[in-house]
């Protein structure tokens, strides 16, 4: 591994001398592609115009930043700005010196990019819901691949450079991340979320109910495996934390570290995500879509800027003195998030169309 870090210093000290002007740019991809970011403001924002691929998009990103932080846990990879400080590898006069930014100082361990996988799942997604609008109503146009694959390309591209840019990956993390991603949408969507909202395929004759309890069930599973990780690498007298403690060492502004960049709090996230999944996801949904048009795009705008800002000042306002309280409201937060962008901001949004108008389009 040591030889494939050095590798790694060697093409991110090329990418940031040869790219040195462009930090500004980096850090705004930087910023776009956090998988943070995307659940804090993409998933509402889909909820208003199509709740079944925001649906879509809360499981992809759910398990996806589950595995994620599983696999960190599991490959315990070191990050470019502190394993270049901490190994033996080099001389004491032929150390190189990265530059770092107000991004670098990520605690988990590296591998693989969560950045370049969240990218991936997205596009991929994106891409699958654009060839839907085209396919199924009548808005085809021959060209659209043509520019939208380079143009996702080109994106992913972007954020890899980004991710090792700012020294946070080495170069076979963002390609495994970006690999993980690629697979993941797809399989999601194709085995769990479509056939089960659509009710077609292994779940065309099971019953919802029994559905959803599978769904909770996997949900826990998700937990456990999270729990049993963790004491795993206590038991093996490894420390879970370590990398939180590297990250404030060789951090050179500790104040860019934030707490939403720990295994933990990452653990905590997506499980909470997917047991709400799990509970407010099901065949319900399709109706939201098939009646687009029977929704007020003005309510359901209000309504959801209202739960974010009321949302985000909870969890703002969560005391951090006691870590166990801290992670236990953020997880509550989280398995109740889902319900109210997926179930009541669409209700809200149809409540001022009358059912009979409901049921006369559903026999059109």
């Amino acid at each position: 591994m040591e030889q494939l870090y050095a590798v790694g210093i060697t093409i991110i000290e090329f990418i940031q001398d040869w790219f040195s002007d462009s930090e500004g740019y980096f850090e705004m991809v930087n910023d776009i592609s956090n998988p943070n970011r995307v659940m804090e403001f993409l998933f509402p924002i889909m909820s208003i115009v199509d709740s079944v691929f925001a649906a879509q998009l809360l499981l992809c990103m759910a398990f996806g930043g589950w595995l994620n932080s599983v696999l960190k846990w599991w490959l315990l990879e070191d990050r470019p700005y502190w394993w270049v400080r901490e190994t033996d590898f080099y001389d004491q006069y032929d150390r190189p010196s990265l530059r770092q930014t107000r991004q670098t100082c990520e605690t988990g361990p590296g591998c693989p990019s969560g950045h370049s996988e969240t990218t991936a799942m997205l596009l991929v997604l994106v891409m699958c819901w654009v060839s839907h609008i085209m396919n199924d109503r009548n808005y085809y146009v021959s060209w659209w691949k043509f520019l939208m694959y380079p143009t996702c390309g080109m994106v992913l591209v972007s954020v890899m450079l980004a991710r090792l840019f700012v020294g946070t990956h080495f170069p076979h993390q963002v390609v495994l991340g970006a690999l993980v991603g690629a697979f993941l949408a797809p399989a999601l969507c194709i085995y769990v979320s479509d056939p089960f909202i659509w009710q077609y395929g292994a779940y065309k004759t099971r019953s919802v109910s029994n559905a959803v309890k599978w769904h909770v069930l996997s949900a826990i599973c998700t937990i456990v495996i999270s729990v049993a990780t963790y004491y795993g690498l206590k038991v093996c007298r490894w420390d879970p934390m370590w990398t939180v403690k590297l990250a404030f060492r060789w951090c050179e502004a500790p104040e860019h570290i934030h707490v939403s960049t720990t295994p933990m709090y990452n653990l905590v996230q997506a499980t909470g995500y997917l047991l709400g999944w799990a509970l407010w996801v099901t065949p319900k949904l399709a109706e939201y879509r098939h009646y687009t048009a029977n929704r007020s795009l003005l309510i359901a705008s209000f309504a959801v800027c209202l739960l974010t800002y009321i949302l985000n000042q909870i969890s703002n306002n969560i005391c951090k003195g006691n870590a166990l309280w801290y992670y236990a409201m953020h997880f509550v937060l989280y398995v109740v998030k889902p319900g109210l962008y997926l179930r009541l901001v669409p209700e809200l949004a149809m409540w001022p169309y009358p059912k009979v108008q409901l049921l006369k389009n559903k026999s059109e």
